[in-house]
């Protein structure tokens, strides 16, 4: 009985992850601004439960908790831990976060960010050690694919209506074309376009969670059925994944997110090529057996039909401007960053904001932002040391994944490429490290990555 509830809430939890319900429990200043406030989501009361079903479980086993790879009983083993040990790596990183803080004047934020960082990093280890094994993957994939299509839904009427459809408990922003500070773009005719955000806090993060939903699709659609071969084309399942997927597309496209979009293309042509020249799938059963085909088809017609129907919406916003005020403050953010000084341990965990505050006083209000590049946001705030720490873990994490077996199957290549598409977006936004939906999507590709690196080596 618990152990089916524990299955749903899990499910439940991860459903959840897009929304953005949560209790705002302090912000500094007069006005609220998401970087510099204390917030308790619903899916941070959800993982804590979720945790507490894991502690319990380990005790019931008598099993000791490992969660750095290292014993944490009388003698600390990790100080003899081989320097190739991507763990390692990120139990530094946690050390020099906490070292960090001593140069944040506001340590209220500072601590709580760095315990946003640990929560997350044990997120990491709940999926990669144990809620993959029990859950298995593919029913963390269906629920993120029910999921997306919700969020699909709610993006296609949100974007028909130009405003929030009503979804305020479950955290939809308030939208509107005359709101300042809503995403959008500009026709030439002087028109508005709203991009679609579902229930997340920017189109940017919608777009990466349907991306996640898409590659799931990819998994368990190709990897589950052409590899292992168990169900006949005709089974509701399929056909229920199928249409999934013609939905998350097309929700996908509605952002409008030109990066995401981008990175997904290319992912996806990746992987096919790479597919066909490690002879993952061979030219033969691409077209004497339906799947593969029926993704291909089916990208392709989302593809045609939504740029017959919004066309000019598509150029307009493919035209980007060096005027435009998005290139302006990315290039901003990035010059900020590189001529500053250099630090060891950085300003500071979370304390981008606040430096900016500081170094450019009289900035409009919307400027304050933190630095579009995941890793020029950890190096300012952690330094030298900590984006060296964190490059180092998904370093021998890279390595020890290429070397494997794991990277000769197609599950294995289609988790590399999709953890390697993050990573690239990881250069032009900051939501995997700042935005809680954002964190768990990054958090889950990596535990996803290293749970079919053990899986493969255990086998």
């Amino acid at each position: 009985m618990l152990s089916k509830i524990e299955q749903y809430l899990f499910y439940i939890f991860v459903f959840s992850i897009p929304f953005q319900t949560r209790k705002i429990l302090w912000y500094s200043g007069w006005r609220f601004e998401e970087w510099s406030s204390v917030s308790v989501y619903l899916t941070d009361v959800l993982f804590f439960v979720l945790l507490l079903f894991w502690v319990v479980n380990f005790l019931k086993q008598g099993r000791k908790f490992s969660i750095f790879n290292f014993q944490f009983s009388i003698k600390l083993q990790f100080l003899s831990s081989k320097l190739k040990n991507p763990n390692l790596y990120l139990f530094l990183f946690i050390i020099i976060s906490a070292i960090s803080i001593k140069n944040f004047d506001n340590y209220s934020i500072s601590w709580f960010q760095w315990g946003k960082l640990v929560e997350f990093i044990v997120f990491y280890y709940y999926l990669s050690r144990y809620a993959f094994s029990k859950f298995g993957l593919n029913g963390f994939f269906l629920a993120i694919i029910t999921s997306g299509v919700f969020q699909s839904i709610i993006a296609y009427f949100q974007y028909a209506k130009r405003s929030n459809i009503g979804f305020k408990y479950l955290g939809e922003s308030f939208l509107s074309a005359d709101l300042p500070g809503v995403a959008s773009f500009i026709m030439p005719d002087g028109e508005k376009i709203i991009r679609a955000y579902g229930t997340t806090p920017h189109p940017n993060v919608l777009a990466i969670f349907l991306l996640t939903g898409l590659f799931g699709f990819y998994l368990s659609y190709l990897y589950i059925h052409i590899h292992r071969e168990k169900k006949p084309l005709a089974d509701g399942m399929d056909w229920f994944l199928v249409s999934s997927y013609v939905v998350m597309l097309f929700g996908f496209l509605f952002t409008f997110s030109r990066t995401i979009i981008f990175a997904w293309l290319m992912s996806f042509l990746a992987r096919s090529v790479m597919s066909l020249r490690k002879n993952y799938i061979n030219i033969w059963r691409i077209f004497s057996r339906d799947r593969l085909f029926v993704v291909i088809v089916s990208s392709m017609a989302v593809m045609i039909i939504f740029s017959f129907l919004y066309q000019d919406k598509i150029i307009s916003r493919l035209l980007i401007n060096s005027e435009d005020q998005a290139v302006q403050l990315r290039g901003f953010y990035n010059s900020e960053v590189i001529h500053g000084n250099i630090s060891y341990f950085g300003i500071g965990t979370g304390n981008f904001i606040n430096w900016m505050v500081k170094n450019n006083p009289y900035l409009p209000y919307y400027a304050y932002q933190p630095v579009h590049n995941i890793y020029l946001l950890i190096y300012s705030e952690n330094g030298i040391l900590g984006i060296s720490a964190f490059l180092l873990f998904l370093f021998f994490s890279g390595k020890r994944f290429l070397l494997s077996d794991a990277f000769k199957r197609f599950d294995g290549l289609a988790v590399f490429v999709f953890i390697g598409t993050l990573l690239f977006i990881g250069f032009f936004d900051h939501m995997f490290w700042t935005l809680q939906q954002g964190r768990f999507v990054f958090w889950s590709a990596l535990a996803l990555g290293t749970f079919v690196l053990d899986k493969n080596t255990q086998n």
